[in-house]
This record gives C-alpha cells, structure tokens and sequence, in this order.
C-alpha cells in the first residue's frame, strides 16, 4: 500500500465486517482517534446508512448535518458537513438523521459520495461501512486505499468474513474493463464450474485466461489491487492470535491475490465501558491492551506496511 498520492488526495481507509456485532465501529472510531493523536487531519464518516451510529461513540449527539444534507443538494461540498469531534483534528460526516432512502443509495448518490471523498480536506479518511456483503457495503469497501476487514475468533464470523472477501472478489471481477465482455466469459464459464472441474476464484481467473488472453490480462490487472486487510478482534486466547494469518494464507490460495494479516486486538473490558460512557476508550484509557493495539495498528497503517 503506497503513502503517496500524487494530487494530496486523502488516504481512504474502509472498516468492515462479514456480519454484525464484530466491533467494526468501535475499531473505526478509535482507528480515528488513534491517527489524530499521531499528527494525522482525520475525517471518519459513517458509511453505515442503515444504521449510521457511529456519532454516538464519540460521545455526540446526532449532527444536524450530515450525509442527507449533502445528497439534498443544501450544501456543495462534502466536506460542509464534517462536524469537529472531542478529539482534535477528528471530524465526524455522520449517516444518522438521513432519510430512508439513502439505505439503498442510487448509482448517482453513491459515485457521488466516492468523488467527493477524494476531495476532502484530511490525510486520512476513515469508512465505517455496514455489515454483510451488498452492492453498496462492498463499492465502498472496493474504493478505499486499504479495506480492513474485522473478524472475531468465532466459526460463524470466519464464515462470514470469507462470504464478504468472496463477494468482494467477485464484485471487483465483473467491474473489470471491457465489462461486458468480462461478464459474458464470467457468466458462461461460472454456469460450467462443476464440469471444468473450477472450485475456486483463482482457478476461474485462470479459466478465462485460458479462453481469452486480453480478458485474462485485464483481470490480472484489477485483481492485483484487491488487496484487503484482516484484522481479529477480541482476542482471548494465544491461538487467536494466528487467525489473521491462516485466513490471509488461505485465502491466498483460494483467490490467488494478496489478503494482508493487519494484527489483533486483545479482548478489553473496559471498551464496553468506553462504549456505555461514549468515549473513545484512547480518551478514557489510553493504558489498556485494546487502546495500545489500536495505536499499534494507525502507527502501522502510516508505515504503509498494511
């Protein structure tokens, strides 16, 4: 992952999970915190339009602007809705107070957003993106610099983490240029996979390599900036430890891209506390293992070696 960016623009940063309740909002908010207390102009946004919540952890109520002001057009600028934070150099662009409709966001609204996230006036740019795996959840994981995927040490969470790498896979394949043409060889081809023996996306891009050498190419090429990150939460015991590893190394086979191991985070008491008095817990205790973790974690995302 590169730290340069040829026009200033901000550096993105994606923070989602393959199902509820893994605590990607509690990691974005502090994620956040973290890269302010390290020098960085942050803006987090809450990317999270059917549930935006993510105001309430940093100790605010819901902003009177926010994501619906932008798309109603009342404001030119996304950055006229970034509201300061507790945290200096921190901004909030909130999804709460948004309509209905901007749960189910238009093509329009939602290319939108992405440009003008680009714009903003920050180094980095933090997504707090909803659980599960729709078309909306994942565009805005696929447009950030660095997608951190949060996962907890539970069957049903490694499930669902590579449900949402799978879909995101797939996302990135169909989006490739030419499209059409890649989804014709995609959607004839998939339609055969049990008869040309294909049991995993790596060996689908091979397949259609083999039967058209540009679309082979051209896939090659979109796939090597799928590159996202894993990140195990809560963790309890020295096992959990290696999770990251073992996904990023299975899943380097099965879609025979990159998937980074970005650490863990020990399991803390006291972020539920952070979490009832609405406080980053790097405000209210910056001693414990999760507030260090995370730290650890921002220093290494300005490292590049995410």
């Amino acid at each position: 992952m590169s730290r340069v960016k040829a026009d200033h623009q901000p550096m993105i940063y994606a923070v989602g999970g393959g199902k509820g309740g893994v605590g990607k909002s509690v990691i974005a908010a502090n994620l956040g915190a973290a890269l302010a207390l390290l020098g960085r102009r942050v803006v987090l946004f809450d990317a999270d339009l059917g549930g935006a919540n993510l105001h309430t952890f940093l100790g605010m109520s819901s902003p009177a602007l926010g994501i619906g002001t932008f798309l109603s057009g009342k404001v030119g600028r996304l950055d006229e809705v970034a509201v300061d934070t507790s945290v200096e150099s921190l901004r909030l662009i909130s999804g709460a107070g948004a309509g209905l409709e901007t749960a189910n966001l238009k093509y329009a609204q939602k290319s939108k957003i992405l440009r003008h996230l680009r714009k903003l006036d920050a180094d980095e740019v933090i997504l707090d993106i909803g659980a599960g795996s729709s078309f909306n959840v994942l565009d805005f994981f696929l447009a950030a610099d660095q997608g951190i995927l949060v996962l907890v040490p539970e069957p049903t969470s490694v499930e669902n983490a590579y449900h949402f790498l799978k879909s995101a896979f797939y996302r990135t394949m169909k989006d490739t240029e030419p499209k059409g043409q890649i989804r014709q060889i995609l959607s004839r081809v998939r339609g055969e996979l049990e008869a040309r023996g294909i049991h995993s996306p790596r060996e689908l891009v091979e397949q259609i390599s083999r039967e058209d050498l540009e679309a082979g190419m051209s896939l090659e090429r979109s796939l090597k900036a799928f590159r996202p990150g894993v990140l195990i939460n809560r963790v309890r015991e020295p096992g959990d430890r290696r999770l990251g590893d073992d996904v990023s190394l299975a899943c380097r086979d099965y879609f025979g891209t990159g998937v980074s191991a970005l650490g863990s985070l020990d399991y803390d008491s006291l972020v539920h506390q952070s979490i009832v008095r609405r406080r980053p817990i790097l405000e209210l205790f910056p001693g414990t293992a999760f507030a260090r973790g995370i730290m650890s974690l921002g220093e290494r995302l300005l490292r590049g070696s995410g």
